[in-house]
């Protein structure tokens, strides 16, 4: 099932070169790492691979809508990285 996208989540996924199918993967792969946000409740991060390189999509999970794509940064690599060793 192909995700829905936000505007912007288009927009980036568009500018990133990603397409549905990879992030769909990704929120599917048992390997990627959900994180909660902490500024609001119904938005959760995922942590995870895509064609060998960590990728974090920002989703709304009450809806299904992805917000933003995007790689992941310094920080996130290191938590995902932290996660996978244990």
């Amino acid at each position: 099932m192909s995700p829905k996208f936000t505007d912007h989540g288009k927009k980036q996924a568009i500018k990133r070169g990603v397409t549905p199918e990879q992030i769909d993967e990704l929120l599917a792969d048992g390997k990627t790492l959900v994180i909660a946000c902490a500024r609001d409740e119904l938005v959760s991060l995922a942590l995870g691979l895509i064609d060998g390189k960590l990728w974090n999509v920002v989703f709304n999970h009450e809806t299904g809508n992805v917000v933003t794509v995007r790689r992941a940064k310094k920080k996130e690599r290191r938590i995902y990285e932290q996660q996978k060793d244990n």
